[in-house]
């Protein structure tokens, strides 16, 4: 399988290479970055692949991983399917719900596999959750509440033009996805608070409230706090969910299971699952098996922070989603 990377940063280096480099029938085609760092360079040196500063540059390759600046992922999606190649976007998915809706319909139109990072969906505490959720665990869900600390200092990250959002563009989005999945529910609206950043950077976060048909979720994402705190509580009417990751590690969630009004509790602990997505995207490619979250999955979590933004520009009115 030849495979063009789209942006080749840190992330993208940690996250997927090292699962792409270690499957013998997956070869790097090339990798667009208009200003590669040294260990991107040494990269394409040791592969073969070709480094080009113009997407319109990338040879012809199966597959393609966007893992570009936030804001540049419709464009570089539109690529990589217009070039018929099966697109593995990473989170956030694109800025804007239109953007989404028409990258989901190119892909069904062609054919192609399609799917967003969202990696929390393959954690097996996560996986665990939604189980007990499912199975009635912890009675009717109540209220759901998630908090996230931390977020970058610098860099393209707080450029809107590149970063989008701050806090809640690059990490917020994930609670907007997993959120709803965990629960099986979707939101019907929402009300936003977010925290303005100076002039000429993003915000500095905030909260969203969702409000789902029986109960309602309060997520919480600044910029201050311990960097890369993640947390989600999940109260039922007889127990509680807590997922934490733990600060050491950059993937993986500990789960907390109080039952029968916390007469009973279990734990487990974080499981890493570095490289899961990329390797299920993998075998989505060759096999034709589902993905963890395709567009289509990803479009709520779009329509969510978009929502959130239109929300807090208007004073925190509550809007509609779907």
């Amino acid at each position: 399988m030849r495979f063009a990377m789209i942006g080749c940063g840190g992330f993208a280096r940690r996250y997927h290479v090292p699962t792409l480099l270690a499957d013998a029938d997956v070869r790097l085609a090339g990798s667009f970055d208009p200003h590669p760092a040294p260990a991107v360079r040494e990269l394409a040196a040791a592969t073969g692949a070709a480094l080009v500063d113009r997407i319109e540059a990338l040879p012809d390759a199966d597959a393609a991983l966007v893992t570009t600046p936030h804001a540049l992922h419709a464009g570089h999606a539109d690529h990589a399917l217009a070039r018929g190649w099966a697109t593995l976007v990473d989170k956030p998915f694109v800025m804007k719900a239109d953007d989404a809706r028409r990258l989901i319909a190119h892909a069904a139109r062609d054919r192609l596999v399609n799917a967003v990072g969202f990696n929390r969906r393959l954690d097996a505490g996560c996986l665990r959750a939604r189980e007990i959720i499912r199975s009635g665990g912890i009675g009717a869900v109540q209220f759901v509440e998630t908090v996230q600390l931390g977020y970058e200092r610098g860099g393209w990250f707080l450029d809107p033009a590149l970063g989008g959002g701050g806090p809640f563009t690059g990490r917020g989005t994930h609670m907007a996805d997993i959120v709803p999945w965990l629960v099986e529910a979707r939101p019907a609206a929402l009300s936003s608070r977010v925290r303005p950043g100076p002039a000429g950077r993003s915000d500095r976060g905030g909260t969203i409230d969702l409000f789902f048909p029986a109960f309602e979720a309060r997520m919480t994402c600044v910029e201050e706090g311990w960097h890369m705190w993640d947390e989600i509580r999940v109260f039922g009417a007889d127990g509680l969910i807590e997922l934490r990751r733990p600060l050491t590690m950059p993937t993986g969630w500990a789960l907390t299971w109080h039952s029968r009004r916390g007469a009973a509790r279990s734990e487990e602990a974080a499981e890493p699952n570095e490289g899961r997505i990329t390797t299920q995207f993998l075998a989505a490619c060759r096999t034709g098996a589902p993905v963890a979250c395709s567009f289509a999955d990803a479009l709520l979590s779009v329509e969510i922070i978009e929502g959130a933004f239109a929300s807090a520009a208007a004073g925190g009115a509550v809007r509609t989603l779907g």
